[in-house]
């Protein structure tokens, strides 16, 4: 997670998840223990029981009993807080199939608690632009999917086109002819990025019956201006009239 702000700092963060059933079925133990107050974390080698554990510190630590809502509030909200202050912020999931990125990330309706980081940062930002005093926002989304190297736009026409990364002197690193989608309430938000998880490459593996099998980038653009300095630059320019 890393805010371009003025203490920019990329965070790690890391959350365990429990046994799945597959791993209960097949007697395996938790050999992971967390010390979220120091933000570490402990891997025991099984049988090992005179190696001490391995150690590791992050920037926070979540085990099975903490929820998506409390790591939300924790790492989250500061970033996207930023966003609507008009700096870039970046959320990277990282992990093996069927680690929980779509749970942490997406999340899901019940308990409540559990809802994902990307609709929470939606009611966020909504919130913001309702709040806003004389500041008028331009709110656009897009979804793109990168599949054995090729990039696919997620809620284009034609979702198997092979998309194009291009640089640009000013913009940086960019898609070429990636769609882009206004969106103004949370529930639009919510319907596109739904349309957009349908049109994902899933596939079969041990770890999950609907593995994406892919990486997805889910992009919100923001834009944001003063109503003062738009009422100043029509003065000015009623003036030169």
């Amino acid at each position: 997670m890393a805010p371009n702000m003025a203490s920019e700092s990329v965070k790690v963060v890391v959350r365990c998840r429990p046994l799945n059933e597959r791993e209960k079925a097949m007697n395996c133990n938790m050999v992971i223990s967390i010390d979220s107050s120091h933000c570490q974390c402990f891997i025991e080698k099984p049988g090992a029981t005179e190696e001490p554990p391995k150690q590791f510190t992050f920037d926070g630590t979540y085990y099975i009993s903490h929820s998506t809502e409390q790591i939300y509030n924790e790492i989250a909200y500061p970033l996207v807080e930023g966003v609507t202050e008009g700096y870039n912020g970046t959320i990277f999931a990282y992990g093996q199939t069927g680690s929980g990125k779509s749970f942490t990330m997406q999340g899901v309706l019940d308990p409540p608690s559990q809802r994902g980081i990307i609709p929470r940062a939606f009611e966020h930002i909504f919130e913001t632009i309702q709040c806003a005093e004389n500041t008028k926002f331009l709110v656009r989304a897009s979804y793109l999917e990168i599949y054995k190297e090729e990039i696919r736009d997620l809620l284009g026409k034609e979702t198997k086109q092979k998309m194009e990364l291009k640089e640009h002197p000013e913009r940086g690193v960019y898609v070429r002819d990636l769609s882009m989608h206004t969106v103004h309430s949370v529930g639009e938000c919510e319907r596109i990025m739904d349309q957009g998880w349908r049109n994902r490459s899933v596939g079969y593996t041990l770890m999950n019956k609907d593995s994406s099998r892919s990486h997805s980038i889910f992009t919100i653009h923001l834009e944001i201006c003063s109503t003062d300095a738009l009422l100043r630059e029509y003065q000015e320019e009623i003036k030169k009239l």
